[in-house]
């Protein structure tokens, strides 16, 4: 199991990044998760994301500065 992080943690440590997070409970907006794969590339992220244990509720967060027009948080449950 790995490291759970806030989201804050999360932003200081991959700026300006979509980052894939493994969470255990679902809310609105996740306050914290697990870590999974980090990248600049939206598309990139999920290509690989798809290559992950399909049995977990996951999220992808965008950690940089956000406009009116972009979904920076997505929840999917990906099914096997």
């Amino acid at each position: 199991m790995g490291i759970i992080k806030t989201i804050e943690e999360i932003r200081k440590e991959f700026p300006n990044q979509w980052v894939l997070l493994k969470i255990n409970e679902i809310t609105n907006i996740p306050t914290s998760g697990e870590v999974l794969l980090s990248n600049k590339d939206y598309l990139e992220l999920c290509y690989k994301s798809s290559e992950l244990t399909k049995d977990q509720y996951t999220t992808i967060v965008f950690t940089g500065e956000t406009n009116k027009t972009r979904k920076w948080l997505k929840f999917s449950h990906l099914q096997e």
